[in-house]
Formats: C-alpha cells, structure tokens, sequence
C-alpha cells in the first residue's frame, strides 16, 4: 500500500512538472467520479444490486466454512471414540470440503471471479456513460487533462471554476443537452491585454491630470503677474 501511494505520488508529481515545462498554454478540469455517481439513481440502484451478490456469496461462504469447521471439532472431539479408520475417512472428507470451499471462494472472489462480472455488468456501463461525458465535454471545451478528483490523483487545490462534474452530471441526467455544456474560461490573451490597456488610461489619466495641473499654475502664474503690473500701474499714476 505504501509503496502504491509513493508511485502515485511520484507519478502526480512527473505530471505537474510536465504540464509547468510544457510549451503551450494548457488547460486543466476535474471531476468528481463520486460525486457524480451518488447522484444517479441508475448507480445507486446497480451499487446495491452489486453489494446483495457480493454479501450473499459471502454469507455462502461463511456459512460453509461455520458448518466445516464444527464438523472438525465435533470429529476431533470423537477422535478417542471411533475407530481411527474412520476418523482418517471423515478427516479427509473434511479436508476435500475444505478445498472445495477455498475453490469457491476464488471463484467468487478471484482476480477473474464473479464480483468481476456482476461489476461489468452492472456497474461499468453507468462508469462508461459518464467517461463518454466527460470525453465530449473535454473536446468540446478544448480540455487537454481532465483529473478525477476522488481517485489517487493528488490534487493539492484547485479552483471550482475547473470543475466539470454538474456538467457531467447534468448531460447524464439529460437535463441540458452536450452542445450546450459549455465552460466560459478567461482568454488569458485578452487578460493581458485588458491590463494593459487598464495600464495605459492610468498613465495617460496620470498625464493629463499633470497638463491640467500645470495649465491651472499657468494660469494662477498670469493672473498673479497681471495683477502686479495693474499694482505697479495704479501706484505710477498716484
């Protein structure tokens, strides 16, 4: 386990680093595999469908293996008062049982049992529809990652605006048709540009609050000297 969460780590980390070095502007989404998941009823249903098999098979093993295991202590506790022929018949028999159910419980439970099966059929097409959302949402929207959120995938923050799951839950749902999940991203491009341009008003304001400054002390400058001249004039003809 250890060792998985380190390759994860290490893999998240690779990732990252790519997409910080990577040359073009990209852009990233998420989803919330569970979250959209618990919100269809179609899940829901085939979840608890999936988890009444998977209880029973183990409900059939551990009443197998209760029934086995106190035939063995009744035998064993029989041992001194049968014939030992039959106890090594009956211990045998026990043992096959034994083997019997191990055999069982791989085929249930193996790395190619039945829980397998019963969660292709019941679960993966509900997971498929919502990865073919996810699919046209992304092409649609220009995505080049789309990360699940509630996967290994570390995710240490991310803005809600990067998170597609309502889209992809709505589309499940059929509440709003594909064409029109649409996500409204701000064009880095024109950002720039809008502050740059915030950037020149600012200077030019700045410039001509200084013309208007310097045209108010001319002004207060003439006022000052014509009226020194209308002094010196009144005082000459006194």
């Amino acid at each position: 386990m250890i060792k998985i969460k380190l390759f994860n780590f290490l893999l998240s980390l690779i990732l990252i680093c790519n997409l910080l070095n990577a040359q073009k502007e990209l852009r990233v989404g998420y989803i919330n595999m569970d979250y959209i998941l618990s919100n269809i009823e179609d899940f829901e249903v085939a979840n608890k469908e999936f988890e009444y098999k998977i209880n029973q098979w183990k409900n059939e093993i551990l009443k197998k293996e209760t029934e086995i295991k106190t035939k063995r202590e009744e035998l064993e506790f029989e041992k001194d008062l049968i014939p030992n022929q039959i106890y090594l018949k009956r211990s045998k028999e026990l043992e096959y049982d034994f083997k019997e159910l191990d055999n069982y419980r791989n085929k249930r439970f193996g790395p190619e049992g039945d829980w397998l099966i019963q969660e292709k059929i019941l679960i993966q097409p509900i997971q498929d529809e919502v990865l073919a959302i996810v699919q046209k949402i992304a092409d649609k929207n220009k995505f080049d990652f789309i990360f699940d959120k509630s996967s290994a995938v570390i995710m240490l923050y991310s803005e809600k605006k990067y998170d597609i799951s309502e889209l992809v839950l709505r589309s499940i749902l059929r509440q709003e048709k594909i064409e029109n999940l649409e996500i409204e991203f701000e064009d880095e491009r024109k950002k720039e540009l809008e502050e740059k341009r915030k950037l020149a008003e600012q200077k030019n304001k700045k410039r001509r609050d200084s013309i208007s400054r310097l045209r108010e002390l001319r002004k207060i400058e003439i006022k000052r000297k014509r009226d020194s001249l209308i002094s010196v004039k009144r005082k000459i003809k006194t």
